[in-house]
C-alpha cells in the first residue's frame, strides 16, 4: 500500500522534514559551534522535528549524542528528575557507558529513578539531590563526548522548584562542550526566560524564531510529493499554499487529504481542492469547537475581531461584544503568549489558519 508524502501527525523523522533546509542548516552551524539556542514557535510549527533533522546533519558531520528532554507540563522537581532519567536513559553506546560508569560512582542508577522516587518519603531518596546527581553526571560525560541536549518545551519549567537554576549550575562549565537547544512555544515566556535579568538563563541562548513556512516552500513541497508518487498537483497546490498561510502541519494535513484524493497517474483539480477542503474542516471542526469553547469570553471576542478586521481593537468589534479597551488587551497578550496569535507591524492573525476558517464560517 502507498504511503502519503505529506505525514504530518506528530515529530517527523529526521529525514521527512522538508521546506526548512535553510532554518536546518543555522541550526547545524550554532549547535556545531557550541551556540545555545532558544528556538521559538507556536505549537505544531515543526520545533522538534527541525531539531530532529539538525541535529542528523550534524551527527553526519561530528558523531553525537543527542539527548532529547521534553518539560512539557513539568510539575515538580521529582516531575524533573524523571523525565532527566529516562532522557538519559534513551543514550547509547560510548557515550552510555561513560555515563553508567560516572553515574555509578554517584551512586544513581540510569533507567530507574522512577521507581525510586515513588518510594515513600522515608524510604526513597531526595529530589533535588537525585538531579544534583543527574546533571552532574551529564556534565562530567559531556566532557568525553560530543553532545547536544534539546530540552523542548523548557518554559513549562518556569517556577516549578528551582529546576532552571540547577540546569544552570550544573551546565555552565560544559557550555563550551555542548550543543543546547532550548524549544518553546510560549513566546512571551521564552522571551522572559532568556531576557529577563532574574532568569537563571539570562543572555544564555539566540533566540530562533521559526517562521511560516514560505509561499515557494509549501509549493515546492506538494509538487514534489504529488510528482514523486506519479500524481500532478495542479492548482492544488496554490490552493493549500494560500489557505494553509504557511503553517506547517496543517498545509501538510491539505496536502495529504488532496493526495489521498487524487488517483495515480491523474491531475488534482478544483473538484480535487474543493472535495480536500470538504473533507479536512469536517474532520477538524469537532476538535476547533472544543477549543474554542474552553477560552474565556475575551479571548473568544479577541480571536472573532481578529478573523474580521485584522485586529483586536476595531472600535465596531469592541462595541458588538462589549469589551473595554483594557480587557482587550488582557486577552490579546494571552492568546499571544499561548501562540495563538502572531501579531505584525500592520496587522494579527490566527496562528491556525483552520480556526480562523471555522470562525469565519461559523460565528458571526
Amino acid at each position: 500500500m502507498e504511503r502519503s508524502p505529506f505525514p504530518h501527525s506528530g515529530p517527523l523523522e529526521a529525514d521527512e522534514v522538508t521546506g526548512r533546509d535553510d532554518e536546518a542548516a543555522d541550526l547545524v552551524r550554532l549547535l556545531g559551534g557550541r551556540v545555545p539556542v532558544a528556538l521559538v514557535a507556536p505549537r505544531r510549527y515543526g520545533k522538534t522535528s527541525l531539531l530532529r533533522r539538525a541535529v542528523w546533519l550534524l551527527d553526519q558531520v561530528e558523531p553525537t549524542s543527542t539527548i532529547w528532554l521534553d518539560l512539557y507540563g513539568l510539575s515538580s522537581v521529582s516531575d524533573f528528575a524523571v523525565r532527566l532519567d529516562r532522557a538519559l536513559a534513551g543514550t547509547t553506546g560510548r557515550f552510555r557507558e561513560s555515563l553508567d560508569r560516572i553515574a555509578g560512582g554517584l551512586s544513581m542508577n540510569i533507567g530507574i529513578v522512577s521507581v525510586d522516587l515513588r518510594r515513600s518519603a522515608r524510604s526513597g531518596p531526595d529530589p533535588t539531590a537525585t538531579v544534583h546527581a543527574l546533571l552532574d553526571s551529564l556534565a562530567r560525560t559531556t566532557e568525553q563526548h560530543p553532545t547536544v541536549l534539546v530540552v523542548d518545551e523548557v518554559a513549562d519549567a518556569v517556577g516549578v522548584g528551582n529546576v532552571l537554576e540547577l540546569v544552570r549550575s550544573h551546565l555552565q562549565t560544559v557550555y563550551r562542550d555542548m550543543g543546547l537547544a532550548f524549544a518553546g512555544s510560549k513566546p512571551t515566556m521564552m522571551t522572559r526566560l532568556f531576557a529577563d535579568t532574574d532568569q537563571p538563563f539570562y543572555s544564555q541562548a539566540q533566540r530562533v524564531e521559526l517562521k511560516p513556512l514560505s509561499l515557494d516552500a509549501v509549493l515546492d513541497v506538494v509538487h514534489h510529493g504529488f510528482r514523486a508518487t506519479g500524481r500532478n498537483a495542479g492548482p492544488v497546490a496554490s490552493s493549500i499554499a494560500s489557505f494553509g498561510a504557511g503553517h506547517p502541519q496543517r498545509s501538510m494535513e491539505l496536502a495529504d487529504a488532496a493526495w489521498w484524493i487524487t488517483d495515480p497517474g491523474t491531475d488534482a483539480d478544483q473538484a480535487t481542492w474543493e472535495s480536500t477542503i470538504a473533507a479536512v474542516r469536517s474532520r477538524s471542526a469537532p476538535a476547533l469547537r472544543d477549543f474554542f469553547g474552553v477560552l474565556p469570553g475575551s479571548q473568544q471576542a479577541v480571536l472573532r475581531a481578529v478573523v474580521r478586521t485584522g485586529a483586536p481593537f476595531a472600535a465596531s468589534e469592541g462595541r458588538f461584544h462589549d469589551l473595554s479597551n483594557s480587557s482587550t488587551t488582557i486577552a490579546r497578550d494571552a492568546l499571544v503568549d499561548a501562540g495563538h496569535l502572531i501579531t505584525g507591524p500592520k496587522s494579527t492573525s490566527l496562528t491556525d489558519p483552520l480556526l480562523a476558517d471555522w470562525i469565519a464560517r461559523e460565528l458571526p
